[in-house]
């Protein structure tokens, strides 16, 4: 009843046909000639419900079951549909709000005149633990209000603040923080709320927001050489100069205190963040000479650049040395060449310095150890003998400078006793892409491995077909019914042709048999070229299936599946066209549902067993908007529990999207990942001394860093 929809939910013994089998046989609603249904699992649901009205509704005989059972006889309910409780809430966890323009918080109230508002504010001298602890950004309760008084902040003020009150509808409305607070000393301030007049429960999670107003923005960035700072005006986005900004360890000790460049930079050196436990940088500290002030905490969860084609191996912090073997595979008996080129941090080769090889065994037996002189330019190369009785398996090669260091680099081969492919071919999809109704073409094109094309060889092959992780060029987006079971489908390739007397065949792959789901899928293609004597040599290409109509994304902002109690679940949706395009999507239709589970106890052969029973209870529910340029935003407030949240289109036969998450237990939330721009290259490779010309496209106007 306190969601903006409420629903009348009704729970079976046993589960029901599904969400298209047609119900509306079997209820009635006094007064209505068709109600709204919804169906799922061992529940049906009475849509459309309006608060503070009285409803009779039946539940006819028969209704039907998925193990051919129906109701016996019928059933009637008198509910009463209660007004919303009064409640109080903060629209998101962003602490930083900026000078210009609007200097208010938001504050979303349902069926209450007057909130009720306290602000605490933690000095400067106490910041480090309150914000590299557990408390930073959480939802606080009336025992964490006491603590935090008693132990590092003080209240500097409390009081109401009226507001519109439409019933049972989120009313929003900005509460003018520095109004009452005057001017802000250092430190951050939090602000909690609830309704007026509600009593004080010690356990009661209230609303929360921490907050500072600056215009200083920070960004700080970590390598070998040590941390980067930057700082810009949240107001211009133009760099900050003059600025001083302090470097805190977990101790609490002031590490440096530096001022910024003219372009905003300052850096402190690599000696000093490479103190440990209470030496340990944690946190950056900006003023200004008129007194503003931000900060910005080091040890909580960096941006996650993981789909931003950022990857590969750590950058060196001092010497770095590329360890290979002239092949991946040798046989007893055999002589292995390893080489090694020796480079510093910045890639210059690194001359007259000897180089330790340390040959390893599969077993982790140290086989060999030498130290090998610089042989010109860094490099470095060693012939490593394998005896006829050495052990197969995986060997491994170390190279160190100082034996009593780490190794600045390694690499592996295998001894094996094998015999070798004589065969090689290339598999490609030139479409990249594969649909329902139209084959996908795919070339083959094979060779020996002295050179000679590798012809009329037949081909063999079997397509696997199954759910995909994600959709192409869309990182973080989940479609479809989470929970949903898909079968994969295989299928062997017939009639495949021979390759011709080049080495290359082509040929078209249909997908015949597609599972019935929901989500976005994936086709595996595997083809084997086959020798004459019957060994063959084997290549995958994955290809996306194009989906058949338009499909509903749901981004969340939160990182893993868990939010801490009290918390805001925020998410990015999108309506997304077959071809990966973002479409304008009008009227999406949401609800948030909290999943609650209890156990029937039977007794059956003379035990007693248990059977988890499942019900949904609608949080939150709406409409939102998305458009190519910008997807449509949810934020709700969770407490303790199981959630899932649903997503359609505005049509009833549209796509759904239904995602699975957890609230109740504290954990760190990264921020929301940052907006990605599209870059291009005037050429695809440059010499030393050459210039590149970049082009940037951003949705908005800004300056580029």
């Amino acid at each position: 009843m306190d969601a903006a929809s409420p629903r009348a939910c009704f729970q079976f013994s046993e589960d029901l046909p599904g969400k298209r089998a047609d119900f509306s046989p079997f209820v009635t609603v006094a007064g209505q000639d068709k109600p709204a249904l919804s169906a799922q699992d061992r529940q049906l649901c009475v849509e459309g419900l309006k608060h503070g009205e009285r409803y009779s509704i039946t539940l006819r005989a028969g209704i039907p079951s998925l193990v051919k059972e129906t109701l016996s006889k019928s059933a009637d309910f008198n509910i009463y549909v209660r007004d919303r409780k009064p409640l109080v809430r903060f629209t998101g966890k962003a602490y930083v709000l900026p000078r210009s323009g609007q200097r208010g918080i938001p504050v979303v109230s349902v069926n209450t005149a007057a909130v009720g508002l306290e602000i605490y504010r933690i000095g400067d001298r106490n910041l480090l633990e309150t914000v590299v602890g557990r408390e930073f950004q959480r939802t606080l309760d009336r025992y964490d209000l006491n603590r935090l008084t008693e132990e590092r902040g003080s209240q500097v003020w409390k009081g109401e603040m009226t507001v519109e009150q439409t019933l049972n509808t989120d009313v929003t409305t900005a509460f003018p923080v520095d109004q009452a607070i005057g001017t802000l000393a250092p430190g951050v301030y939090v602000v909690v709320a609830q309704p007026a007049g509600t009593p004080k429960d010690d356990s009661d999670s209230l609303a929360t927001q921490w907050f500072i107003i600056s215009d200083l923005g920070l960004t700080a960035l970590s390598g070998n050489d040590g941390i980067h700072a930057f700082v810009h005006s949240l107001d211009t986005a133009q760099s900050k100069s003059a600025i001083e900004v302090r470097l805190l360890s977990r101790g609490n000790e002031e590490l440096a205190r530096k001022r910024t460049s003219a372009a905003g930079h300052v850096q402190f050196e690599a000696n000093l963040t490479r103190g440990e436990g209470a030496l340990a940088p944690a946190m950056l500290i900006a003023t200004d000479s008129n007194g503003d002030y931000a900060f910005l905490s080091l040890k909580t969860p960096p941006f996650d650049l993981s789909d931003r084609g950022v990857k590969g191996r750590p950058a060196a912090s001092g010497l770095d040395a590329f360890v290979y073997t002239e092949r991946g595979v040798y046989r007893s008996g055999e002589t292995v060449h390893v080489m090694s080129l020796l480079r510093d941090a910045q890639g210059a080769a690194a001359m007259n310095v000897p180089l330790t090889l340390v040959v390893e065994r599969p077993d982790g037996i140290e086989y060999r150890r030498i130290a090998v002189p610089d042989q010109g330019v860094g490099g470095h190369s060693l012939d490593v003998p394998i005896n006829a009785a050495a052990q197969t398996g995986t060997w491994r090669v170390r190279a160190f400078t100082d034996p009593k260091r780490p190794a600045v680099g390694e690499t592996t081969f295998l001894v094996e006793d094998y015999v070798p492919d004589r065969l090689e071919f290339d598999l490609a999809a030139p479409d990249g892409k594969i649909s329902r109704s139209a084959a996908a073409k795919l070339t083959v094109d094979g060779r020996y491995l002295y050179g000679a094309p590798a012809s009329a060889l037949d081909l063999e092959g079997e397509i696997v077909i199954g759910p995909a992780k994600e959709r192409p060029g869309l990182a973080g987006y989940q479609f479809g019914l989470a929970d949903e079971e898909v079968t994969t489908e295989r299928k062997p390739l017939e009639d495949l042709p021979q390759t011709d007397d080049k080495g290359k065949a082509s040929f078209e792959v249909a997908l015949d048999k597609v599972p019935a789901t929901s989500r976005p899928l994936e086709a595996k293609v595997i083809i084997r070229l086959v020798e004459a004597g019957g060994r063959a040599v084997e290549k995958k290409i994955v290809l996306p299936v194009v989906p058949a109509s338009n499909m509903v994304g749901v981004k969340p902002l939160f990182s893993g599946r868990s939010l801490g109690e009290g918390e805001n679940a925020t998410f990015d949706v999108a309506l997304v066209a077959p071809d990966g395009k973002m479409l304008t999507g009008q009227g999406l239709r949401y609800e948030l549902l909290k999943i609650e589970s209890r156990y029937q106890y039977y007794r059956r052969d003379g035990r007693w067993e248990y059977e988890p029973i499942k019900s949904t209870r609608r949080v939150a529910d709406g409409r939102i908007d998305a458009t190519p340029d910008k997807p449509g935003r949810i934020t709700a407030p969770v407490q303790w529990g199981r959630y899932r949240l649903e997503v359609s289109s505005a049509d009833t036969d549209g796509p759904t999207t239904a995602i699975g998450f957890d609230a109740g237990w504290y954990t760190e939330a990264s921020a929301d990942t940052p907006d990605m721009l599209e870059i291009a290259l005037d050429k695809p490779e440059y010499k030393p001394g050459e210039s590149m010309t970049i082009a940037v496209v951003a949705r908005t106007a800004g300056r580029v860093l």
